[in-house]
């Protein structure tokens, strides 16, 4: 059972003394949490003696943090309340009563702090610390469980001093052998989270459970792992979704999947080595919410080229096909039919990393040449007819200069490519972009520090993110794809980690 200590800082129940500790493989070690408003929650009381307007000034009274602080004993605090605010003998008591019985725990919250326990290898401790006389924890104490899941709890009348005074930090820090810089702190009074940062620890301000457990998930867990479970867990299943909620089964999505991962056993390609050297967006079955007839695509084409073994025929085949598909200024079209000659530059990029990696990059530099116009002019933040994110571009355009650093006739491109990337680090927060210019970030050697904790925040609970990569011209309907969005993330988010070594 635990013990209350009443005069030194010690813990209310504790299974841990040591030395400071420090982060494990980079992440923090130790989680100090609120009580009311975080692990458990109160609810208001209508007809309790005391309006709920009143009973919360009582709640910030200079009488009642003294007692919290175990400065005033109960008794001496209740009377002054009761003379000061005119109340009814016995008011005070009652209406505490009440509020007590209305006590709820965040089952949740309590749930995914657990399982952050039971897969840290015994390298997470979690703290309580609160600001409760010893009356009111000995109350909330008996009314509700999960309290397993706590290694140590301090309560404000066990330390002698209340959030958010420096001193209730320190004392708790150094009587649980903690080190600052390797703990999280989680409150939902934004204050306490100032406090609590401003001594050394991270803070996490609690004001939705779902986005604080996604954020602990982010602290504690290895983002990158958990991707790749969620990825294995759902292998060949990973399909496209529109922003309409319809499932579209294409290959473009499926081939950069595959792109990003290298893993053959996450995904279904229909198409290996067609005679054609063209690959088609939608071989699995009828084209969804688009035409009736969808040509073979150059940009299906040339991811297909940059990532599966194509025979050296095929390719050049493939490349030759391409050439015949170029509008007057050097640019290539989206379809290998004449007589839909849609125009969006951005698939150029992916048609020059086609042809450098074959050694043609010489007969694309029209194409090279409209690459750096448009990046010198900012023209591709407008996106593209289906390209709705300008990173796309960032990234496509990364590529082709990572892969080919003795390509003189690039060095313009990679200077123009560099600052626009400074510049838009940071810009959206959306998986998709967000993940582009990361990937993009570390194909240039550019630490993005701004994208890569945007990312860290947006994975799921479930270890997946979620974003749109690309449009329908004519509906402008979004396609987008948990399993190539969590494929991106763990791609860039490993890069990231590399270059900051």
């Amino acid at each position: 059972m635990a013990k209350l200590h009443h005069s030194s800082p010690t813990p209310i129940f504790q299974s841990y003394h040591g030395t400071p500790e420090g982060s494990v493989n980079g992440r923090p070690t130790a989680l100090i949490l609120d009580i009311g408003g975080v692990f458990c929650n109160f609810s208001a009381v209508p007809d309790a003696p005391i309006p709920t307007k009143v009973f919360k000034r009582i709640l910030e009274s200079s009488e009642w943090h003294s007692l919290e602080a175990g400065k005033a004993t109960q008794s001496e605090v209740f009377r002054a309340l009761t003379k000061r605010f005119a109340l009814a003998d016995g008011a005070l008591q009652h209406t505490i009563q009440l509020a007590s019985s209305t006590l709820t725990l965040n089952q949740d919250f309590v749930a995914a702090v657990r399982n952050l326990k039971e897969n840290s290898d015994g390298q997470l401790r979690v703290i309580a610390a609160t600001n409760m006389s010893t009356e009111s924890f000995n109350i909330v104490r008996s009314k509700i469980g999960g309290w397993d899941i706590f290694d140590d709890v301090y309560t404000s009348a066990s330390l002698g001093v209340r959030k958010p005074e420096q001193g209730f930090f320190d004392r708790a820090l150094k009587d649980a052998g903690l080190n600052a810089k390797s703990t999280v702190f989680v409150d939902d009074r934004p204050e306490n989270v100032i406090c609590a940062q401003c001594s050394g620890m991270q803070g996490v301000l609690f004001d939705n459970t779902d986005r604080v457990i996604q954020k602990l998930n982010s602290l504690f867990g290895d983002p990158v792992e958990r991707g790749k479970s969620w990825l294995r867990a759902h292998a060949k299943g990973m399909w496209c979704i529109s922003n309409t909620g319809i499932e579209i089964r294409e290959q473009f999505q499926q081939l950069l999947l595959l792109h990003w991962t290298n893993d053959w056993g996450l995904v279904d390609i229909a198409q290996l080595n067609p005679p054609s050297g063209q690959w088609n967006c939608f071989p699995y079955g009828p084209p969804v919410l688009t035409t009736e007839v969808f040509p073979d695509d150059l940009d299906t084409t040339s991811i297909a080229l940059l990532t599966l073994d194509v025979d050296v025929d095929v390719k050049h085949k493939a490349m030759d096909n391409i050439l015949q598909f170029l509008n007057p200024d050097g640019l290539a079209y989206c379809y290998f039919d004449p007589g839909r000659p849609r125009l969006d530059p951005f698939i150029s990029a992916n048609v020059l990393r086609v042809f450098y990696a074959s050694g043609r990059g010489n007969q694309l530099q029209p194409a090279l040449h409209f690459m750096e116009d448009m990046l010198r002019t900012g023209a591709f933040e407008h996106g593209t007819r289906y390209y709705h994110l300008p990173d796309f571009l960032l990234y496509y355009l990364s590529e082709l200069c990572s892969k080919n650093p003795n390509a003189s006739e690039l060095d313009i491109l990679r200077d123009l490519l560099c600052q626009r990337l400074r510049d838009r680090m940071g810009s959206t927060n959306d998986a998709s972009s967000v993940g582009l210019r990361l990937l993009a970030s570390n194909n240039m050697r550019l630490t993005n520090t701004l994208d890569r904790r945007v990312l860290l925040d947006l994975q799921r609970s479930d270890g997946s993110w979620m974003g749109y990569l690309y449009r329908y011209g004519f509906s402008g309907i979004l396609i987008g794809s948990e399993g190539a969005i969590t494929a991106l993330a763990v791609k860039a988010l490993q890069g990231a980690h590399r270059d900051s070594q």
